[in-house]
């Protein structure tokens, strides 16, 4: 049993009406940042981080080297540091850009804190969990992010391509990510 099958939760939303690139969130220096900046990518991931998570080593060490060799073939990778499991984002956004910048040479953008399920998550996540595998059918219920590390891949006009569970290595992702950067 990974770690995606062992949340229940739902969460009842309205259906975001937005497209991705419409949506704004300060990133990890305070700024305001539209999403629309980084239009123009043929394939996007977004993933929910932390820095003291046991998944945290190895998803930062593959994903910046994924960033490092599909930046320039149309691959942005967009961190989200979130604190809501077991308290393991507790830095404040310095240092949590100072540790994963000088630990790991994470030089994709990363964003202040959020939360991504319950009443506080983020529009960004809404929109997410809304148009991936996590919506119920038919209902304005999605199910919650079982932890850190989830990812969602992202095509060129903003649409989840697809959602894969925290403990799923971002190696394992590669055909997918491949898929969309030769289009």
């Amino acid at each position: 049993m990974g770690i995606c099958s062992s949340k229940k939760e739902l969460d009842k939303i309205e259906v975001p009406s937005k497209s991705f690139f419409d949506f704004e969130i300060n990133d990890i220096d305070g700024n305001l940042v539209q999403m629309s900046k980084f239009q123009g990518k043929k394939a996007y991931i977004c993933v929910n981080v932390a820095c003291s998570c046991r998944l945290t080593t190895q998803n930062y060490v593959e994903l910046v080297e994924m960033y490092k060799q599909y930046k320039d073939q149309g691959l942005e990778i967009l961190g989200f540091p979130c604190n809501q499991f077991r308290n393991q984002e507790s830095k404040p956004e310095p240092e949590i850009k100072n540790y994963v910048t000088q630990k790991y040479g994470a030089h994709f953008p990363l964003f202040q804190k959020i939360e991504v399920n319950g009443v506080g998550a983020h529009d960004i996540y809404k929109y997410l969990r809304y148009n991936s595998e996590l919506k119920i059918n038919n209902k304005n219920e999605v199910k919650y992010v079982p932890w850190n590390f989830a990812k969602f891949l992202l095509d060129a006009n903003g649409n989840v391509i697809n959602y894969y569970c925290p403990d799923v290595s971002p190696n394992d992702m590669m055909k997918d990510i491949e898929k969309l950067l030769k289009n």
